[in-house]
C-alpha cells in the first residue's frame, strides 16, 4: 500500500513539474519579441468638457496633463473632475491603442477593476432607499447557486468584508481555473456564484475585515432577489440610466464598443498588449461584475460620484450615512482599512498634496485590473469628485492615486468647504 501512495504521489509530482515546464516554454515562446518601446513624441490631449466657471483650475490641470502617461509611464491617462453635481472638465492624455496610433479621448472606456464595488453598492443603496432591502437582515439559504455555510451574515457585512467570505489567494484550483485564465462567459451573476461556493467562510461574520472582490459578488445576488430583476439589468434601469452613464456596462454582457482602450502590460519604458502566462488572449471578467468587472469612463463615474455627494433626490442623507460610516468588528474597532459599505470614507485624511496636509473628509475606491487601473474619488465637503482611468497596469497603485490627488488639488484649493451635518455625526460616531 505504501508503496502504491508512493508512486501515486511521483506522478502528481511530475504532472505538476511538467506543467510548470510547459507554462515556462509557452511564455518563453511568447515573450520573445512582445515588447515594444514606448514613443519619445508628445502624446495626443484631447478636452470634451470645460466649464469656463473654473477657468483658472482648469488651466492648472491641463498644464499638468502634459506628459502624464510619459510621466506614470502608461498608454493613456484619462481624467474627469465634477462640481456641485456638474461634470467641468474631461480630458484625456495618450493612446487607446498604441499600436494604430488611436488617439484616447474622454469617451475612451476603460476596466475599472475594483471601483465597480461602488457600482454594486450605489444599486443596494438604492434598494435600501425605497425599503426593498434591508442591510441587517439575515440572509439565509435561499440564495441561488449559494450552499449555506455555518455562519449567517448580513448584506452589511457583505459589503463592508466584514462577512468571512475568502478572495483569490484563499481558493483552491477549482477556483483558479476561472480567476486565473479569465477565459470563461459567465450569462448571470448567480452563475458567478460557483466560482467560489465550495469554500468555507474564514471567520465568524463581524469578527474580523478580510476585502474580498467575492462578497460583493454575492451581495449582487441578494441584490436580485431582492429587485425581482436580473443584477446588469437593475444596475441598467436604477444607475446607469438614471444618471445617464451610457459608456459603462458589465464585461463580455454586450459586445466590445469601439471605444474599449487596448490594455498593456508595461515595463521600464516599454509596453504590451496584456498577456497572461505569456499569452495575449481575450479576458473575460464575466464572472465578477459586481466586484470587479464593470467598463466605464471617467466621465460616467464622476456623474455617479456626483449623484452620491450632490444630488438630494438619488439618495437620501440616511442612506448615504449607513453607506459612508466605516464599519466596527464586534470588539468595536473600526476595521483596518476604515471600509464602509463598497466604499472606503476616510474622515479625516491627511496628505500634503491635499490642502497642504490639511485633514479632508475622502470617500473613494480603487481598481486594478488585467492592464488597467481606476481611481474614483469623492470630497462631501467640497462638492467635488475626481475620477481617472489608465490602460497599464503600475505596480504600485500608490503612484497612480498621487497624480489623480494633484488634479484633485487644483480644484479643491479655490472650492469653499462647507462642512455638513453628515460629516459631524460620521465623526462623532467614529470618536465613540
Amino acid at each position: 500500500m505504501m508503496k502504491i501512495k508512493t508512486n501515486k504521489i511521483t506522478r502528481r509530482l511530475l504532472r505538476t513539474i511538467g506543467g510548470i515546464i510547459i507554462v515556462w516554454v509557452t511564455w518563453s515562446l511568447h515573450d520573445y519579441g512582445t515588447w515594444t518601446k514606448f514613443p519619445t513624441t508628445n502624446y495626443p490631449i484631447t478636452h470634451t468638457v470645460v466649464d469656463n466657471r473654473y477657468n483658472q483650475q482648469i488651466s492648472l490641470a491641463k498644464e499638468h496633463l502634459k506628459g502624464t502617461s510619459k510621466r506614470l509611464g502608461v498608454p493613456s491617462f484619462s481624467i474627469a473632475i465634477g462640481h456641485n453635481g456638474h461634470v467641468i472638465w474631461s480630458a484625456a492624455e495618450g493612446f487607446s491603442n498604441m499600436d494604430s496610433g488611436i488617439t484616447a479621448t474622454p469617451t475612451t472606456q476603460y476596466r475599472v477593476g475594483s471601483t465597480s464595488k461602488a457600482i454594486t453598492a450605489t444599486g443596494v443603496a438604492r434598494l435600501v432607499d425605497g425599503q426593498r432591502l434591508f442591510l441587517d437582515h439575515i440572509i439565509g439559504d435561499s440564495i441561488t447557486n449559494w450552499t449555506k455555510k455555518r455562519w449567517e451574515f448580513t448584506m452589511r457585512q457583505l459589503l463592508s468584508h466584514t462577512a468571512g467570505v475568502g478572495n483569490y489567494e484563499d481558493f483552491g484550483i477549482a477556483s483558479g481555473r476561472y480567476t486565473l485564465c479569465n477565459c470563461k462567459q459567465f450569462y448571470t451573476a448567480s452563475e458567478g456564484l460557483k466560482v467560489f461556493d465550495r469554500y468555507k467562510l474564514l471567520y465568524k461574520p463581524g469578527t474580523q475585515f478580510k476585502y474580498s472582490s467575492f462578497d460583493i459578488n454575492l451581495a449582487s445576488v441578494v441584490l436580485e432577489q431582492a429587485a425581482a430583476s436580473p443584477f446588469l439589468d437593475y444596475i441598467d434601469d436604477n444607475v446607469f440610466n438614471v444618471l445617464d452613464m451610457g459608456n459603462t456596462y458589465g464585461d463580455h454582457s454586450m459586445p466590445k464598443s469601439e471605444n474599449l482602450a487596448t490594455f498593456y502590460q508595461i515595463e521600464e519604458g516599454y509596453y504590451r498588449e496584456h498577456r497572461t502566462f505569456g499569452i495575449k488572449h481575450d479576458v473575460n471578467l464575466s464572472y465578477k461584475w459586481a466586484g470587479g468587472g464593470f467598463i466605464s469612463t471617467p466621465t460616467d463615474l464622476v456623474k455617479l460620484g456626483n449623484a452620491w455627494v450632490s444630488d438630494p433626490t438619488f439618495l437620501s442623507i440616511e442612506t448615504k450615512k449607513e453607506f459612508w460610516s466605516p464599519m466596527r468588528l464586534v470588539n468595536g474597532a473600526i476595521n483596518e482599512q476604515d471600509y464602509a459599505l463598497g466604499w472606503r470614507s476616510w474622515l479625516n485624511y491627511e496628505n500634503d498634496s491635499l490642502l497642504n496636509g490639511t485633514p479632508i473628509w475622502m470617500v473613494h475606491h480603487g481598481g486594478i485590473s488585467k492592464g488597467s487601473m481606476n481611481f474614483l474619488v469623492l470630497f462631501p465637503d467640497y462638492g467635488l469628485v475626481v475620477n481617472a482611468s489608465i490602460n497599464g497596469r503600475l505596480e504600485n497603485f500608490g503612484t497612480f492615486a498621487a497624480e489623480v490627488r494633484q488634479f484633485a488639488n487644483f480644484f479643491l484649493s479655490d472650492i469653499p468647504k462647507k462642512e455638513s451635518e453628515l460629516y459631524q455625526e460620521l465623526v462623532a460616531a467614529y470618536k465613540k
